[in-house]
C-alpha cells in the first residue's frame, strides 16, 4: 500500500513556530481524523516532543497532561484538603480542571518558565467574559518569555473567524487544514480495501478517488464503511449519494448529477452550438486546448426572463462535459445574524474549491453579484462583504470551478462582476421562435430524437405533427418553455380524462384554446431582454435570428 496522510500542514506550523512568527497556531479543520493527526505529531515530532509539559483541552473532558506513554490523563490539581475537594473530584486533596479559564490559568506559568505545549481541541464559541480565551492567546502571543522557552500552543477549530476577533487572528498564525487530497483519498480506500479485503480495480479507484474529492478524512472513512455495510462493496453510486447528502447538510451547497443532455433541451440550436464549440469542446479537449493556449472557461452567463430554459441548460452543460453539478444553495447564504452570511459564503466557496473542477451553477446570481448602495447599517455592511467575497472568488486565477449564473435582470449587475476573466460568456436566453417552440413541444411528447422524455400514447402522430406546426405553433408565439411544457401536460391530461387510447391533436387544440398568456406584455418583455442581448452579448453569432420572432403576426385569438 503506497502513499499516507498528508503533514504539511503540521510542518507548516513547526516552520511558524520556529521562526516566531507566533508561538499561537491556530488549526482551522473540523475533521475529528486531523485532530488524531495531530496529537500523533506533537507525540513524535522532535520540537513537540521534547518538550516538558504536553497538555491537552477538551470542553467535555477538561484538561489532561500526557504521561511517559504517550497517553492523556486527567490533569489533578493539589488542594487543600476539604469536604467539598472531596466531593468534586473524588481525591482527597486534588481537583479536576474542567473549566476552560481554570485549565489557561493553570497551564499560564509553565508556558512562561518550562517548554509546554497546550493543546485546545474543539473549540467553536467564546464567551470572552466566562473564558477569557482572547486574552490568554494575545497576551501569549506577544510574551518574550513564552517564545524564549519554546512553548507552544495549537488551537483547533472550525471557523477561526468566528472564534477570534480580527485583532487576535492578526497575532496568531491561521493555517486552514485541507480536506483530503486525491493522494489521501486514495491511501484511505486502498487501506480499507484492504482491511475488510475487498478487491478494488484501477478503474474503480480512481472513480472513487473523483467522486470523494471535497470531503475530510473521516468523511471519506465513513462513506466507504456505510457503503460496504449496505452492499458489502464499495458501490460507485451510492457512495456519491452519501457524499451528496453529506454536502447538503451544511446547507449552502447542493451537489447533484444531472440526467438531462441538450438533446432534451428543444430549440436554442444557436446557443446549443455555441456552448459545444466555445465551452463543451474545450473541457472535453483539455490537454489540446491547453497546447493551443486556450484556457478553459472561467464562467457563463444565461440571462432572460423567467421560464426559459435556464436552469435546465446549466444542468445539460454539467451532463455534456461530466463534470459534478454543484448548486450554490442562494437563499441559505444570508443570515439575520451579524457575520454568519459572510461565514456561509466562505464555507461554500471553500468547498466548491476542494470538489473541483466542476460545474457552479448560481440561480438568481444578482443576489450576490449587485453592489449595494450606500451602506447605512450592518446588513449593509454584511452585503457588501458577501458581494465582495464573491467577486473576489471569481477573479482568482486558479479557479477551477466554472461558475454558470442566471439572473432576470442583467442589468442589475455590477460591472466588475460581469467583465470578461469573471464571466467569458453571456448568453441570452429570448422567448423561443417557431422551431424552437415545435422542437420544446416535440421534446415533452417523447418525439425528439435522443431525448429522455417518455413518449405518452398518441393518435395518429402524423396528424398531430402538422397540428403543431401549423395551429399551435403560430399561436404560441411568447410562450415560455415552462408554458409549452404545460401545455402538453394539459393536453395529456384531457386525453386521461376523456378515456382516449391516447392523446390526439383535438386534445391540442381544445387545451390551446383556453390556455391564455399576457400577451401584450409579454411582447414588451421579449423587447426588453432583446435590448440586454444586444447589450451584453458580445459574440454576434448568438444575436443571428433572435429579432426574427417579434416581427410575426399576434397570435390567433
Amino acid at each position: 500500500m503506497k502513499g499516507a496522510l498528508d503533514t504539511g500542514w503540521l510542518e507548516e506550523a513547526v516552520l511558524k513556530r520556529q521562526s516566531n512568527y507566533s508561538p499561537v497556531i491556530c488549526f482551522e479543520t473540523a475533521d475529528p481524523r486531523r485532530l488524531v493527526q495531530l496529537k500523533d505529531f506533537v507525540r513524535t515530532h522532535p520540537e513537540f516532543a521534547s518538550a516538558d509539559h504536553i497538555f491537552l483541552f477538551d470542553l467535555w473532558r477538561g484538561l489532561s497532561r500526557m504521561d511517559s506513554s504517550g497517553r492523556f490523563q486527567p490533569f489533578k490539581k493539589a488542594v487543600a484538603e476539604s469536604p467539598l475537594a472531596r466531593y468534586t473530584s473524588g481525591d482527597p486533596g486534588q481537583v479536576s480542571l474542567t473549566g476552560l479559564k481554570q485549565a489557561l490559568r493553570e497551564v499560564d506559568p509553565l508556558l512562561r518558565t518550562r517548554k509546554t505545549v497546550l493543546i485546545l481541541q474543539n473549540l467553536a464559541e467564546n464567551r470572552e467574559w466566562e473564558t477569557g480565551l482572547q486574552s490568554a492567546l494575545r497576551s501569549w502571543a506577544v510574551d518574550e518569555e513564552v517564545l524564549s522557552h519554546g512553548s507552544t500552543i495549537l488551537l483547533q477549530t472550525s471557523n477561526a473567524q468566528d472564534l477570534l476577533d480580527d485583532f487576535t487572528r492578526e497575532l496568531v498564525v491561521v493555517i486552514e487544514v485541507d480536506p483530503a487530497s486525491d493522494g489521501e483519498r486514495r491511501y484511505l480506500i486502498e487501506k480499507a480495501a484492504a482491511e475488510l479485503e475487498l478487491e478494488v480495480d484501477e478503474d474503480l479507484m480512481g472513480a472513487l478517488v473523483r467522486a470523494t474529492a471535497g470531503l475530510n478524512l473521516h468523511q471519506v472513512e465513513s462513506i466507504l464503511l456505510e457503503s460496504y455495510h449496505a452492499t458489502r462493496t464499495f458501490d460507485l453510486d451510492r457512495v456519491k449519494d452519501l457524499k451528496s447528502s453529506l454536502v447538503r447538510h451544511s446547507g449552502v451547497l447542493d451537489v447533484m448529477e444531472p440526467k438531462a443532455s441538450f438533446d432534451d433541451i428543444g430549440g436554442y440550436d444557436a446557443v446549443k452550438e455555441f456552448v459545444r464549440r466555445d465551452v463543451v469542446k474545450v473541457l472535453k479537449e483539455a490537454h489540446r486546448a491547453k497546447e493551443f493556449g486556450v484556457p478553459l472557461p472561467r464562467g457563463i452567463l444565461l440571462f432572460g426572463p423567467p421560464g426559459t430554459g435556464k436552469s435546465l441548460f446549466a444542468r445539460a452543460l454539467a451532463h455534456e462535459v461530466r463534470l459534478p453539478f454543484i448548486q450554490l444553495q442562494t437563499e441559505n447564504i444570508y443570515s439575520k445574524w451579524f457575520g454568519e452570511s459572510g461565514h456561509n459564503m466562505r464555507q461554500a466557496l471553500t468547498l466548491v474549491d476542494k470538489m473541483s473542477p466542476a460545474i457552479v451553477f448560481v440561480d438568481e446570481i444578482d443576489r450576490f453579484g449587485r453592489r449595494s448602495g450606500a451602506i447605512r447599517d450592518s446588513a449593509g455592511e454584511e452585503s457588501q462583504r458577501v458581494f465582495s467575497q464573491f467577486l473576489e472568488w471569481l477573479g482568482k486565477p486558479d479557479r477551477e470551478a466554472i461558475v454558470v449564473g442566471t439572473t432576470n435582470v442583467p442589468d442589475h449587475l455590477d460591472e466588475a462582476f460581469i467583465r470578461t476573466g469573471r464571466f467569458d460568456y453571456k448568453v441570452p436566453f429570448l422567448y423561443p421562435g417557431p422551431e424552437a417552440r415545435l422542437a420544446i413541444l416535440r421534446v415533452h411528447l417523447g418525439l425528439h430524437p435522443g431525448t429522455r422524455h417518455k413518449r405518452p400514447p398518441l393518435l395518429d402522430v402524423d396528424e398531430l405533427e402538422e397540428v403543431l406546426r401549423e395551429e399551435i405553433v403560430p399561436r404560441t408565439r411568447g410562450f415560455t418553455g415552462a408554458e409549452l411544457e404545460e401545455l402538453v401536460l394539459r393536453a395529456k391530461r384531457r386525453a386521461f380524462a376523456s378515456g382516449a387510447r391516447g392523446v390526439s391533436a383535438e386534445d391540442f387544440r381544445q387545451v390551446m384554446a383556453a390556455f391564455r398568456i399576457p400577451w401584450q406584455e409579454r411582447m414588451a418583455t421579449s423587447r426588453y431582454y432583446l435590448e440586454q442581448a444586444r447589450k451584453f452579448t458580445d459574440d454576434q453569432s448568438l444575436l443571428v435570428g433572435l429579432e426574427e420572432d417579434l416581427t410575426l403576426p399576434s397570435p390567433l385569438s
